[in-house]
């Protein structure tokens, strides 16, 4: 397991998310955490309020 799937484990992540990026800028204060998610084209997501895929 390398520090990406980690991460994306310790977030909480689940298909169809996938973390694909990320960063630390120190240059910045505070310093800030950027990730970059995505989701394979055509993946369906659960409805907030039924369930349901869409």
């Amino acid at each position: 397991m390398d520090a990406g799937e980690l991460l994306a484990l310790g977030l909480g992540f689940q298909p169809p998310w996938r973390l694909v990026g990320q960063r630390v800028d120190t240059d910045k204060q505070p310093h800030e955490v950027v990730l970059e998610v995505a989701a394979d084209r055509g993946a369906e997501y659960p409805c907030p309020e039924c369930g349901r895929l869409c």
